[in-house]
């Protein structure tokens, strides 16, 4: 992948489309799982740099515009910081949103994540995990088979802020 010229966005989107696609059917090897992970971070570095371009634009057009209507707005600019610190983020309104399954959204990142971390890269315990923890009656019952499942390796922080992130998920099914 690091030897590649520069690959069109567009076409390393439809690269990890398709690996996702035989990854989900099971047909994704390790290797190819971690080309997957490589192209995923480029995307994301790519629209990363692309929103700074665009952001670095508007503030450009906006410094010129602020400077002329400066004067007449320093009451309303105000009133729009405050509400604009009360305005929830998209991310932050579906953080909490009800889940069909507690594997329902979770990225290819953090299953690999908690794959590693809270079960020792054993993605079949993960997955009967998931399916447990799907069939529980209650969030309690539904936390204690999370836990009996977990085989975790790594760093005592690593698991800590696995667990509790996971553990975030499983009142949602409920």
């Amino acid at each position: 992948m690091e030897n590649d010229k520069h690959i069109p966005l567009k076409d390393l989107v439809k690269t990890l489309y398709q690996g996702v696609k035989s990854m989900n059917q099971g047909e994704a090897s390790n290797e190819e799982v971690n080309d997957l992970l490589t192209i995923a971070r480029e995307i994301h570095e790519r629209l990363a740099v692309l929103r700074y371009k665009a952001f670095e634009a508007s503030v450009a057009e906006d410094k010129k515009v602020e400077d002329v209507a400066l004067e007449n707005e320093t009451d309303e600019s105000q009133i729009d910081l405050i509400d604009s610190i009360e305005e929830v983020s998209l991310a932050e309104k579906h953080q909490f949103k009800p889940l069909s399954s507690v594997g329902e959204g979770l990225t290819i990142l953090e299953r690999a994540n908690f794959t590693s971390i809270l079960f020792s890269n054993d993605d079949l315990n993960f997955n009967d995990m998931l399916d447990a923890v799907d069939k529980c009656r209650n969030t309690e019952e539904a936390t204690r088979v999370f836990r009996k499942a977990m085989k975790p390796s790594g760093s005592k922080e690593d698991i800590e802020l696995a667990q509790s992130t996971f553990e975030e998920r499983i009142p949602r099914i409920f």
